[in-house]
């Protein structure tokens, strides 16, 4: 359900026709309607063949009463490019005829020409219809395909790869779309389609899924688009239900998106972000290495004093990538950060252009603050769009097209912990005294001043906290105790060399008698069950059992922080590469 709310977005996003102006997008679900049956029994009935040697097993589905989903946006340029018999690099040709691949780059959302299968993926018999109005085109003529992503197959003896397109032959073999405007309108008028000649693209994928509702589609607008709806580039209606930066509030409460209580400070901060103008700090040279060395001592200070005050503070990293051909980006990216408002533990962004990179949360650690890493400058969006995965979720040093940049996995790796990085360096611990903090548990009858008495009696004690476990002589990594928890962090043997490594990490509560790891139960703790908060930066980590994590290590300044256990039990740790 993501990837299908996912995809069209980005797509959308991409392509706006106008500077500054949002996109608008509409999903609707269009039920079956008796008075079409006959043309849609006509439009299918060439496909049914191919659809029994596909394996696809037809005996519940009425192919004259299509259950549609409708996904169109407007503000959009629509698939521009050459749509005649030859092929060029352009929206047109690589939505229709480019399969595993894309020439999208910049800052383009999309890159790897496989997000058009969702499609698919999401109809019964595997088919989805495509009506484009382009912005460049003066009589703004409708252009009407379809596809269906079918297994190798033989229908009557003749073999068949697995594309089948509902399109016009053209003269070279190439694929061209219907532009009739007899043919165009009834389709128009079937399908539901609201589109007359605004520019833009309707997608209609018939026979959907039954899990696919309207309802269940808000919630994953709300989640995956938050970032452009709530800084006024998007605007999507599902079912009549208008999603914009001003109904953003009454919609998620309505819909019970996420937690309300994180995701309210979660919004407050996108949409002060969003107000951000210039940054409070620029990062000088070596900010890769140290960032408190990258800033003035005054300037460090005054960051310091507003994060901790409740500021927002808005910083930004220059930073120079380079093509293997030698062409140099001077590019950056923007860091903020914000105290959560009650003290509550913290989220993180990673937003590259208008889209948000989700699993990469995970390598910031939350300290009660907010965190956002923004990529929106060409050079830098051109290089993680290139290091993310084909879903966008995430971002890989590995990455196939990461192969044409200088030192693609190490440039990744500032990228990813810089946000973390800024936290540790603004982060202090302050001490307060707050001496009318008990007086409600412990108070005397106002019966007149009482002197305070000296008295000899044993004072209270603080349990303390355990010393930290020793890991041994130069090793790759040490481990720090805390009350409720500990962290895992980089031991004086690490180095760039020992990189990849994996660690496995077990945590019990001690016994009086016998092995605490054998007498671990999970009514103890449950680390599959999220009773206890993990955070990490530089380092990936899997819960493998109740007490177990194994860590995968790909930075020489990595932590995982575990937090959350019963401060008043000793707690045993056992680690080993």
């Amino acid at each position: 359900m993501s990837t299908l709310v996912r995809e069209p977005h980005q797509n959308s996003l991409d392509a706006p026709a106008a500077a500054g102006r949002p996109v608008r997008t509409r999903l609707s679900i269009v039920g079956p309607a008796p008075e079409h049956r006959s043309y849609f029994m006509n439009l299918f009935a060439g496909l049914v063949p191919h659809l029994k040697a596909s394996g696809i097993d037809l005996a519940d589905i009425d192919l004259g009463m299509p259950r549609i989903l409708l996904v169109e946006d407007f503000g959009t340029t629509g698939l521009t490019g050459d749509f005649t018999d030859r092929k060029d690099k352009q929206p047109f040709n690589n939505f229709w005829r480019r399969i595993g691949r894309s020439t999208k780059g910049g800052t383009a959302g999309g890159r790897w020409g496989l997000g058009k299968l969702v499609f698919s993926s999401a109809s019964q018999i595997q088919t989805f219809f495509g009506l484009t109005v382009r912005h460049d085109d003066p009589e703004h003529t409708p252009l009407l395909m379809g596809q269906a992503v079918l297994a190798n197959r033989e229908v009557d003896g003749r073999a068949y790869a697995p594309h089948v397109f509902f399109a016009v032959p053209g003269t070279t073999g190439l694929q061209l779309p219907e532009s009739d405007p007899a043919a165009v309108g009834a389709f128009r008028r079937a399908f539901g389609i609201t589109r007359n000649t605004e520019p833009g693209l309707s997608i209609a994928v018939p026979f959907i899924l039954p899990q696919i509702t309207e309802k269940a589609l808000v919630p994953e607008v709300l989640q995956n688009y938050f970032f452009p709806i709530l800084t006024g580039r998007l605007t999507v209606e599902v079912g009549g239900e208008k999603i914009s930066e001003a109904t953003f509030d009454t919609v998620s409460a309505k819909y019970g998106w996420g937690s309300p209580e994180a995701n309210t400070g979660l919004v407050s901060f996108v949409r002060e972000l969003h107000l951000a103008g210039q940054p409070d700090a620029v990062l000088g040279p070596g900010w890769t290495d140290s960032m408190e060395q990258a800033l003035e001592p005054a300037v460090l200070e005054k960051l310091r004093t507003g994060l901790a005050t409740g500021g927002l503070v808005h910083v930004r990293a220059p930073l120079t990538l380079r093509r293997k051909t030698g062409k140099a980006f001077e590019t950056h990216l923007d860091l903020f950060l914000r105290k959560t408002p009650d003290g509550s533990r913290g989220r993180a962004l990673y937003v590259r252009s208008a889209i948000t990179v989700p699993d990469e949360a995970r390598y910031f650690s939350p300290r009660q603050t907010l965190g956002a890493l923004i990529a929106t400058d060409e050079g830098i969006t051109s290089f993680l769009g290139d290091a993310e995965n084909p879903a966008h979720t995430k971002w890989n040093g590995q990455a196939d097209k990461l192969k044409d940049w200088k030192n693609a996995a190490a440039k990744l790796r500032e990228i990813r912990n810089s946000l973390n990085r800024l936290q540790n360096a603004l982060m202090q611990a302050v001490e307060t005294v707050e001496p009318d903090a008990l007086k409600d548990l412990f108070s005397i009858s106002d019966a007149g001043e009482v002197k305070p008495q000296k008295t000899r009696g044993p004072r209270p004690s603080v349990p303390p906290v355990p010393p930290p476990v020793p890991s041994g002589p130069k090793s790759w990594y040490r481990i720090e105790r805390s009350v409720g928890g500990f962290v895992v962090r980089p031991g004086a043997g690490l180095a760039e060399e020992n990189l990849p490594f994996e660690l496995k990490v077990k945590a019990a509560y001690d016994v009086a008698r016998g092995d605490p790891f054998a007498k671990f139960s999970p009514y103890d703790f449950d680390l599959n069950r999220k009773q206890i908060a993990i955070a990490t930066s530089g380092a990936d980590c899997t819960v493998t059992a109740a007490n177990e994590v194994t860590v995968n290590v790909w930075s020489t300044d990595f932590s995982v922080e575990l937090q959350g256990f019963d401060g008043r039990r000793d707690l045993i740790i056992k680690a080993a590469r």
